[in-house]
């Protein structure tokens, strides 16, 4: 039987038309699989919260009342003895396990009540701690705790658990274990509620202590600007001189073992904290007397990149030695150059305190556009918990407190220097090539006489960069031949001039 020469080809065309649907079909299964993750990885965790305080201590100034303090610590050490369960160093890389507990974490909590509004602080020995996760710990906090408002801070610290995600065993797996991540939060609703309970009368004294930059910490990138001072909020009995506690605010990295440590650390912040609760002790010899009570470490403007860099040589006061190369003794005789600078001013009887600080608080949600295609990835491939509140939108949040004379900015993420103190420039080779947006500088907006800048505040979101010192293209700034680093951990160029006003319209008289 003779074939049809006409059969084949049609054949062939309703074949590759089958063919054709199939992978039609396929690429819409992909797309919807895709766009289901998205919307699943991109969903707001907190719909419809939004954070507007406006607390004006007036009232408390003309009513003054008894000022209350409390503190109190809690442990977030993780068990690190489980080789099936290892625990993910966060800060510098991924695959990075810890090997061994060098010295405890702590979620460390005060609690300030001026007779009127009361205040929850709490710093964390930690990389850093999403705004969703603030907001969960806010919504299950205890009503009869009576805070009005709660910052939550993390020290940045290097050798502590992933609690963001991005430093897993590879870079498409999560660092975070959740029930660390529970762990963190139900201990930071456990210290603020133990402060609580240890609420007493008390008299607060306010310092700012000037320390110079040099042998202490280095500014990784142009343009050289430092927030190198100590601000301490320092809490005794209203009946006597017994510590009850401080809140001592400062500027650097706690990086300084380096990238090659693997045992669990609180860095410099603990043994400051140390030091100052029981004294400097090396090798069972007292070399300077404690206060006493809870101390609490918080870092302030740390972007640009503030670090005791391994280029860095540190002189411990109290042993009158020199430590360059990364570890723990270089992080102590970090701790014992401000040691030395505080505990004299703390130890000293004479200084002026004050029963009553009345406590002010202004504080607001802010959307920032994301412009960052690893943080948009992330929470897609599973690394990063973190919801978002539009396309590409994030929730984050600025505050200005003020507790009697001194004021508190409270700022998400790592801000640069020059934001805060001044000396933003027009960095040759920056992508936008403009003059200085985030001007004046903030602290020159804050009122009270000792200005706190409060970083990695309810929430973390990378670097805080300078519009006008962006670069993620070449020309690279000043000349470089190579990119500089920061943007890659950066929401993006918005960010910077998005946050200085936010706190800038938090700053102006609540009568403007």
């Amino acid at each position: 039987m003779a074939s049809n020469p006409t059969a084949c080809p049609a054949r062939a065309r309703v074949m590759l038309r089958r063919v054709g649907i199939v992978i039609l079909i396929l690429l819409a299964v992909v797309v919807l699989a895709v766009g289901g993750r998205c919307i699943y990885a991109y969903r707001d965790r907190h719909p419809g919260y939004s954070l507007k305080i406006e607390i004006n201590g007036a009232a408390s100034a003309a009513d003054p009342k008894p000022l209350q303090a409390g503190f109190a610590r809690v442990k977030i050490t993780p068990d690190v003895s489980n080789p099936n369960r290892p625990v993910w160093l966060a800060g510098f890389s991924q695959h990075r396990a810890a090997t061994a507990v060098h010295d405890d974490l702590w979620a460390i909590a005060a609690v300030i009540d001026d007779g009127h509004t009361r205040l929850g602080i709490v710093a964390l020995d930690a990389i850093g701690i999403f705004n969703d996760d603030v907001i969960e710990i806010r919504q299950r906090l205890p009503s009869d705790l009576k805070l009005a408002h709660t910052l939550i801070c993390a020290t940045h610290n290097h050798s502590t658990p992933d609690l963001m995600g991005l430093w897993g065993p590879d870079p498409f797996h999560t660092g975070v274990d959740p029930e660390y991540r529970r762990l963190v939060i139900v201990s930071v609703i456990k210290a603020l509620t133990e402060a609580t309970k240890a609420l007493q009368p008390a008299r607060v004294a306010f310092h700012e202590i000037q320390v110079p930059a040099d042998g202490l910490v280095a500014d990784t990138r142009k343009p050289i600007v430092f927030d190198p001072d100590l601000r301490v909020m320092h809490f005794k009995r209203a009946d006597g001189d017994q510590t009850m506690g401080s809140i001592v605010a400062w500027a650097n990295h706690p990086e300084t073992p380096w990238g090659n440590n693997t045992e669990i650390t609180s860095d410099f912040c603990g043994y400051l904290r140390d030091a100052l609760e029981k004294g400097v002790i090396i090798e069972g010899r007292q070399l300077a007397p404690g206060l006493g009570g809870i101390h609490m470490y918080v870092n302030g403007a740390i972007g640009g990149l503030m670090t005791t860099h391994p280029s860095t040589a540190v002189r411990d006061p109290y042993l009158d030695r020199v430590f360059q190369q990364p570890s723990h003794e270089k992080a102590r005789a970090v701790a014992h150059q401000l040691a030395s600078r505080l505990l004299p001013r703390l130890l000293d009887t004479n200084v002026q305190t004050t029963p009553h600080a009345p406590i002010s608080i202004r504080a607001r949600t802010v959307l920032i556009p994301l412009d960052n295609i690893a943080f948009m990835a992330a929470p897609v491939l599973g690394l990063m918990d973190r919801g978002h509140t539009g396309w590409n939108r994030l929730r984050t949040e600025v505050s200005l407190v003020t507790v009697g004379d001194a004021s508190i900015a409270a700022l998400p993420g790592e801000i640069y220097p020059e934001i805060v103190n001044g000396g933003i420039e027009r960095a040759p080779g920056g992508d936008f090539d403009i003059d200085p947006v985030e001007v004046p500088p903030i602290r020159q907006l804050m009122p009270g006489r000792v200005k706190f800048v409060f970083g990695l505040a309810n929430d973390e979101i990378g670097y805080v960069i300078p519009k006008s010192e962006w670069d993620r293209k070449p020309p690279y700034l000043y000349g470089s031949a190579r990119g500089v680093y920061g943007e890659v951990n950066s929401v993006g160029p918005e960010t910077a001039p998005i946050l200085h006003k936010a706190i800038a319209e938090l700053c102006r008289p609540a009568s403007e």
